[in-house]
């Protein structure tokens, strides 16, 4: 018969040896978080009372307000909106960040600007401004015109209809303006874009105007804007590159258009763009251009400016507005539309849509 074997107890561990390490625990799946719930937008007295307090710090002044403004707009957002765009809000968002000098308008002098300068100094400009954007449009072309994440360079591809789409709205927007101007843009067959950058908006103008010529600094935006006339078979849109200001071949026509462009200028820069493409609009013809008019703690002067390093990003300019007003008058246009545009947000700064009709050569 065979022995039976019998199991021995595991020997217990040694005084100076460690414990054997437990297995970790095995990890959790993470839990999937469930999507947001949907909101009720539609706006109430509660909220119109919240807005004011967070907004204007203060009460709604009585009942009929609160209904005054529901009747206005029904949804949270338009009711955000309408808050945001009184003047009381203006006020009161600014008042903490201007300076004392703004807030004594009576002291209130204009910033020392000079637009007049060298030929040594012009070339300077523009090849900074050529150097800086014709970098930003090897790198990041999309997102230098509108700085919003999704036309970041990873991300535009599959945001490329959003993107054309903004053309094509500002396209109608500025339509708009210009019917309740009493302007038809079908009296005014031929077009400048200047700054069409990858030609978001120029590309739209092709559908609008009967001939369109769009120039801009930045080769590698220009190659992309021409893909863009190309592919919507726009055989009216010229594209050209801007080398020097100063002798830059403008067409006559009958309509200037430049957005989100000159603030990027040095001062003298932004002034001579303006005379050299308004001096070839023809009598009766229209200008629709924006720009900084001011800026919070803005200062400029030539010789600063060229003492200091190169930028390596886009810098931001003001063009004081009675230089604006100015350059047209020397050019004999007569101002229709003068006003705040949302271009450039900040309680810091002023953008201002300028729309002027040509009156006389001069």
């Amino acid at each position: 018969m065979s022995a039976v074997k019998t199991s021995e107890p595991a020997a217990a561990p040694r005084a100076d040896q460690p414990a054997p390490a437990k297995a970790p625990p095995a990890p959790k799946a993470a839990a999937k978080k469930p999507p947001p719930k949907p909101i009720d937008r539609t706006a109430t007295a509660a909220d119109v009372a919240a807005a004011y307090r967070l907004l204007l710090g203060r009460e709604p002044e009585s009942e009929a307000v609160v209904a005054g403004h529901l009747a206005a707009v029904k949804d949270i957002g338009a009711l955000r909106d309408r808050i945001m765009g009184s003047a009381e809000f203006q006020r009161v968002a600014y008042a903490a960040m201007a300076t004392p000098g703004i807030r004594r308008a009576a002291g209130y002098e204009p910033v020392p600007m000079e637009i007049e300068v060298s030929s040594k100094e012009t070339e300077r400009m523009l090849a900074q401004v050529r150097r800086v954007w014709t970098e930003l449009g090897q790198k990041r072309p999309f997102f230098s015109v509108l700085g919003e994440r999704r036309f970041a360079p990873d991300q535009v591809e599959k945001n490329r209809e959003a993107f054309e789409k903004t053309g094509r709205d500002e396209t109608d927007v500025l339509k708009r303006r210009l019917a309740a101007l009493e302007i038809d843009v079908a009296d005014h067959p031929e077009a400048v874009d200047y700054g069409c950058g990858v030609g978001r908006v120029t590309v739209p103008f092709g559908a609008v105007f009967k001939k369109v010529t769009g120039f801009d600094i930045s080769q590698p935006h220009l190659d992309l804007a021409q893909a863009a006339v190309r592919a919507e078979g726009r055989r009216n849109v010229t594209l050209a590159v801007v080398k020097d200001i100063r002798t830059l071949d403008v067409p006559q026509h009958d309509f200037f258009h430049s957005r989100m462009v000159l603030h990027r200028n040095p001062p003298p820069l932004q002034a001579q763009i303006l005379r050299r493409c308004l001096a070839r609009v023809r009598i009766g013809g229209i200008a629709v251009f924006q720009l900084l008019t001011h800026l919070e703690g803005y200062a400029y002067d030539t010789a600063a400016w060229m003492a200091a390093p190169p930028a390596e990003e886009p810098e931001v300019h003001v063009l004081r507005q009675d230089i604006v007003f100015g350059i047209l008058k020397e050019l004999g246009f007569q101002p229709l539309h003068v006003a705040r545009d949302h271009s450039l947000p900040g309680f810091d700064r002023i953008s201002t849509q300028f729309i002027a009709r040509r009156v006389r050569l001069d």
